[in-house]
Order: C-alpha cells, then sequence, then structure tokens
C-alpha cells in the first residue's frame, strides 16, 4: 500500500488570534482521531500542525492510499433453525443470505457445522472517503463560541471561508467544504505576494508559502518574533518585556514578523509603569522597553511587530507612534484625576458595589476583613493598626478610573494611590500584596502584613460564599474557591501569621454574625474543602501520593506549617530502606488493635520473652528523645531515629504471638504495641502507609 505526505488547508478571513492556537490544535487533533477510526494509517509523530491569521492547515506524514482490506467473518442461524424437517429453507436463513448480499446456495457452515457462516472480503475505503466526512466532523466539533454565516447559503465557521487545498502527494483529494472544491492553490501574503500559488507537491507547501511571505509554522513564526523584538531592543541598548500571552497573540496577528522600534513622549513616564506597560500591551500589542539592567526601568521605547516588509519602514513607525500617545494620555489623565480625588474618599462608593445578594457590599466585606486582621494582627509583632488601616483601604481603587480602565492593576494603583495619599509604606504594600496568589504558581505576598491582609480576604470569601450554598461544584467555581483556598494553604504553609485553621474560620464565621447564621457543618465543610485543595497540591506540585498525605492528616489538620514539615520529611524518608517495613508492622499493628477486646487494652508492659523486653527497652530509650525532636519540629531528626528500631519491631512479630491465650500475657503484649503505635503516631500515622 503506497503512502504519501498529506496537507489540508482552509483559508479564511483574519481569525481571531487569541483563539487560534487553540483551533488550529483542535481541528488538527480532530482530524488525526478521526482518520486513526477510519482506519487510515499514518506516522502520526512526525505529523505537524500550521497556522497562520488566515488559515488553518496540517501536514500528515506518510499516509496511506485506503483502508487496509478486510475478512468479515459472519456467523448465521443454527443449521437447525436455518432448515426445516423437508430440508428447506426457513426465513432464517433466507435473510441472513441476503443480509449477505449472497444466493443461499453461496453461504457455507462454521467448522462445527452447526451453524451457516460467510467470510466476505471487503476492500478498504480511500482515502478521500474517510478524509472529508472526518474533516466535517471535527469542524462540527471546534470550540467555536459564535460561528459566523456568510453570502446566501447555511454554512457557519469561526471565519468566512474563501479557499480550501488538499494535496495528497501530488494529487488533489476531490472532496467540498463550505462550498469549495479542494484544490491545490493557496494565498499569500495580502500584500507581498496575495496568489494564488499552487502547491505541486505536498512536500513544497511550507516551503512555497514562505516565498509567498507566509510563516506557516506558528514555533517558527513565534521565534523570529522574539528574536527579532530582542535585536531591536538591542540596538536601543535595552531590553524588551516579552509576556507569554502577549508573545503568542502577536504570532496569531501576523504572516510575516518585522520588529520596529517607536518611541513616546518622555512625559509619560510620570504615570506608574504598569499603568504605561498595561496599555501597550492590552491595547496596542507592543512590548514595553526596559533599561538593560536586573532591575531595569522602563524607558519611552516600544517594540512593534509589522505584518510587511516595508520599504519605508520610517513611515510604518509613526503610524505606530500616532495611534500609542492618545492611548498613553489617557493613562496619564486617570493617573491625575484619581490622584486629586484620594484613594480614602472612595470609602463611601464601596457601599454602593454588590460583593454577593446575600452577602453585602464590598464596603461590609472590607469592614469584615479588617476585623479578622486586626485579629489576626494583635498577636503579631507588627502594627494590627496598620492591617485594620490596610483592609479598610484594600479595595478602594476599584473605584479609579484606571482600575476601570485597566481590571489587571487592582491593588498595584491601590498602592501607588496609597503612597501618594502618605498612608504608611507598610499599608501601601500589603494594599498590593493582597492579591497574591493571583493563581496556583504565583508567588505568595512578601510582607507579613501583606500575607494578613491576603489571608483575611480568602477566609472572608470562603466562609460567606459556602454558608450560602455556593460551593463549587464541578467545573463551575464562579467565586474562584479552589483558588482561594489554596491561596488560604500556601500563606499558612509560610507560618507568617501562624495561626491554625480551626481558628482562622471560627473567626471568619463571627464576622457574619448576627447577619448571616453559620452551622458548624457548614465550617467542617469548608475546612474539608480546604484540606482537599491542599491534597491536590501536595499531588500536582510534588507528587506525593494519597497515602502519604493521609498519614499527616490523621495527626495533624490545623496547623498547616507544620503539617508541610511533616509530609516532607515523611516523603523524605519513605525512600529509606526501613521505611515499608516499618510502614507494614504499623498496620499489623493497627489492625491487631482494633480487633482487640476492649477488656484486654489499657494493661501493663510486662515482658516475659526476650524479644519483649529488647523492644520494650528500646521504646523506653527512645521515647524522651523522639517526643523532644517532634516538640521542636525537628520530624526528620525524629524519623530517623525511630528508623532504628526495626530489627527490635521484626524480630518482635517474628518470635512472638500478641493475641496469647494467657489474659496477663495478651494484655501485656498490646500494651507494647499501642506503646509502640503512640511512638510513631507522633509524627503520621504510619498504618496508613503499608
Amino acid at each position: 500500500m503506497s503512502q504519501q505526505n498529506l496537507i489540508v488547508e482552509i483559508g479564511c478571513e483574519e481569525l481571531p488570534p487569541k483563539a487560534l492556537a487553540k483551533l488550529a490544535q483542535a481541528f488538527f487533533g480532530g482530524v488525526k482521531l478521526g482518520l486513526e477510526k477510519g482506519g487510515i494509517q499514518f506516522d502520526a509523530n512526525s505529523s505537524r500542525m500550521y497556522n497562520s491569521p488566515r488559515r488553518l492547515a496540517f501536514c500528515l506524514q506518510q499516509v496511506a492510499t485506503k483502508q487496509a482490506d478486510q475478512l468479515l467473518k459472519r456467523r448465521g442461524p443454527a443449521v437447525s433453525a436455518a432448515f426445516d424437517a423437508e430440508g428447506k429453507p426457513t426465513p432464517a436463513a433466507i435473510g441472513f443470505a441476503r443480509s449477505v448480499n449472497l444466493e443461499l446456495a453461496d453461504v457455507g457452515h462454521s467448522d462445527d457445522g452447526q451453524h451457516l457462516y460467510v467470510e466476505i472480503a471487503q476492500p478498504g475505503k480511500s482515502l478521500s472517503e474517510v478524509l472529508f466526512p472526518a474533516l466535517q466532523t471535527t469542524i462540527k466539533q471546534l470550540p467555536i463560541p459564535k460561528p459566523m454565516r456568510w453570502g446566501d447559503h447555511q454554512y457557519s465557521f469561526v471565519r468566512p471561508v474563501h479557499w480550501l487545498l488538499v494535496v495528497f502527494g501530488e494529487e488533489v483529494i476531490s472532496g467540498e467544504l463550505f462550498g469549495h472544491q479542494a484544490g491545490r492553490l493557496t494565498y499569500g501574503h495580502r500584500i507581498h505576494a496575495p496568489g494564488p500559488h499552487a502547491i505541486e507537491h505536498a512536500d513544497q507547501y511550507a516551503q512555497v508559502l514562505e516565498k509567498a511571505f507566509v510563516m506557516v509554522d506558528p514555533e517558527v513564526r513565534k521565534a523570529r518574533v522574539k528574536e527579532q523584538s530582542e535585536a531591536v531592543a538591542a540596538t536601543l541598548n535595552a531590553q524588551v518585556l516579552i509576556d507569554a500571552d502577549l508573545l503568542e497573540e502577536v504570532t496569531n496577528l501576523v504572516e510575516w514578523p518585522v520588529a520596529l522600534a517607536g518611541s513616546f513622549d518622555n512625559d509619560f513616564l510620570q504615570v506608574p509603569a504598569e499603568a504605561l506597560i498595561s496599555s501597550m500591551q492590552s491595547h496596542q500589542k507592543f512590548f514595553p522597553v526596559l533599561e538593560a539592567t536586573t532591575d531595569g526601568q522602563l524607558i519611552n521605547k516600544f517594540i512593534t511587530v509589522a505584518n510587511l516588509e516595508s520599504k519605508n519602514p520610517e513611515v510604518v513607525k509613526q503610524g505606530f507612534e500616532r495611534v500609542i500617545s492618545p492611548r498613553l494620555a489617557d493613562a496619564k489623565f486617570f493617573w491625575d484625576q484619581d490622584r486629586k480625588y484620594g484613594l480614602e474618599n472612595w470609602i463611601p462608593n464601596l457601599k454602593k458595589v454588590i460583593f454577593q445578594k446575600k452577602l453585602g457590599t464590598i464596603a461590609e466585606k472590607c469592614e469584615r476583613i479588617s476585623a479578622i486582621s486586626y485579629e489576626i494582627a494583635k498577636d503579631s509583632d507588627f502594627s494590627a493598626e496598620h492591617a485594620k488601616r490596610a483592609a479598610q483601604l484594600c479595595k478602594c481603587d476599584l473605584m479609579s478610573e484606571m482600575v476601570g480602565e485597566f481590571p489587571d492593576l487592582q491593588g498595584t494603583m491601590g498602592r501607588y494611590y496609597a503612597a501618594a495619599a502618605n498612608e504608611d509604606p507598610a499599608v501601601a504594600q500589603a494594599i498590593e500584596e493582597h492579591y497574591q496568589p493571583r493563581f496556583a504558581s504565583d508567588i505568595i505576598p512578601a510582607s507579613p502584613l501583606g500575607r494578613v491582609l491576603a489571608l483575611a480576604d480568602r477566609i472572608d470569601t470562603l466562609m460567606g460564599v459556602f454558608a450560602i450554598g455556593q460551593k463549587p461544584t464541578g467545573t463551575k467555581d464562579p467565586f474562584a474557591l479552589r483558588r482561594a483556598a489554596l491561596g488560604v494553604v500556601r500563606i499558612l504553609q509560610h507560618g507568617q501569621p501562624d495561626h491554625d485553621l480551626t481558628s482562622l474560620l471560627a473567626l471568619a464565621a463571627d464576622q457574619y454574625a448576627p447577619q448571616l447564621e453559620i452551622s458548624a457543618e457548614s465550617i467542617q465543610e469548608l475546612h474539608e474543602f480546604i484540606l482537599e485543595r491542599m491534597r491536590h497540591h501536595y499531588q500536582s506540585e510534588h507528587n506525593f501520593k494519597a497515602p502519604l498525605f493521609n498519614a499527616v492528616a490523621a495527626v495533624q489538620r490545623d496547623d498547616l506549617r507544620d503539617f508541610d514539615k511533616r509530609i516532607k520529611a515523611l516523603a523524605e524518608f519513605m525512600c529509606r530502606p526501613e521505611a515499608e517495613s516499618l510502614a507494614a508492622s504499623n498496620k499489623r499493628i493497627r489492625n491487631i488493635l482494633r480487633k482487640a477486646n476492649s477488656d484486654d487494652l489499657g494493661g501493663s508492659i510486662n515482658p516475659e520473652s526476650e524479644a519483649e523486653q529488647q523492644l520494650h527497652n528500646a521504646c523506653a530509650q527512645m521515647r524522651d528523645t523522639v517526643s523532644a525532636l517532634v516538640a521542636e519540629r525537628k520530624y526528620g531528626a525524629a524519623l530517623d531515629q525511630l528508623a532504628g528500631l526495626k530489627p527490635q519491631i521484626d524480630r518482635f512479630f517474628e518470635e512472638v504471638m500478641v493475641m496469647a491465650d494467657d489474659p496477663a500475657t495478651r494484655q501485656s503484649r498490646l500494651a507494647l504495641v499501642a506503646e509502640l503505635e503512640q511512638l510513631f503516631g507522633q509524627v503520621a500515622d504510619f498504618s496508613a502507609l503499608g
């Protein structure tokens, strides 16, 4: 069966840049799956996806021309049911012959002679018979939220389709999509080489388009954007700030990237750099430029990526400079106006903004955060009044013109406006930091006050939303409670503030009274939810398995900093050769104690055999040392000590029958294993590991 490379391209009007990568991947993956299900063989590993602002495409390598031929084996009715007493065929026999398109005389019997049976050679379908149904199925399943229709027909797609290219080796595979017959023509850059351009062979696709000023490989195009931008920045003796998401978007806006440097009025640098950067990135899709130092400051330059190779780049640059000035002027206007109004003056406005219908306004939320922050901070070595003040102001910048235009600057502008109003620097810093961590891998607040405020904000949200029954379900999490819970975990694991989870939840619940009655069940449910997010965090970030988490959770569920120390020490210990045996022994101990009669428990230890005496002595010698290490949270050292009990434990279980017939002996041995369990249980429940 011969094999050739296959290229498929759907040519469109400009596709949405933020959705292009996802669309292209879904298109490529869907067709591959369709061909695999259809029995068409190809080399999936070397196949690749292509795209540009005006096309979705892929190249499949070493594609078979047709399905493999098949030998269909069909067993029919039993012979006894196929013929009557006179040997005449019954309707069952006639129906079976008709279903396989044969005369009854041509139908054979199975090897055992008990059933009618046929083998039918079925030629494999051609590539075209499988490809176009796979294309149609994939297109229907593409993640297109708002499909478009165009012309006077009923076709719909993400953008109007203008051509269809399907080339297999040197041949065009006939078929139709969106009213276009498949051909070998593609179209290049709108200005430099619009085309059409013929693809004589599938292997020439990328090369032909490159000559037509289209870099169709998205990874090559992205690398070109980055390399050119960095090279242009180097000519300015500066460095370019390239955000990963913006790089992806810019890559999907151009087919032939050409990076250019532009500048703006130096007076705009009086505006906070974050506002200028946000304006350049979100509104203009420009890359900001910084000084070429480790903590380089923003300079009055930008780098943009044009979609053509102009003969007069200076004119192109001036055009970009003209469009950026009004945007930066807006940012400067917002900055000037917001400072005139002042951060504290926005506090009354927060009463007009609903946080959640049943939980009140943003102003009420700030009051609760303030109370929680004050209670946490009053036991710390920094000002509780600062914590209270930061909480009162932390949401005020939501009322500013700047944050209204650039929502991603919430918190950041709060810090600037607080500093402009001569608030304490710790208060200003905490206002910005209380939004951290914004996502799973984000940093936690650097300052103690920032951590208190971030913790209070998240605990308040979690408690309130759980209390009104709006906890996350499935993929729905409108209040981002999973992210908030993980933020609580990470902040508490840092250890400052050093508070346990139960007391914090109780403190948050108290702030809702008498507005909202929160049951003990709701608090416990939230406690379990936070622990579950912590479990997920350890499994995804540290690859700690569930038994490891369960072993620590059995002895520590409130002090999350302590939990973190325990689980990391235990994970390291489980790599030791003694670990598996000790875990199994502890599981055996737990089973013995669980099955024991209550009358046999609580007795004193009176060793009878040498094995019992050795284990008892070893436990006694180790008890104080392990307890002291646990008290100092030196769990790794405590586990090192416990590992030394392996020889005595192994000998005990090899030579001693715990559940002896004699009651006194049985009670003594149960007391010994109970002591052993208690010793290990100071660190974790080892029985959960066995």
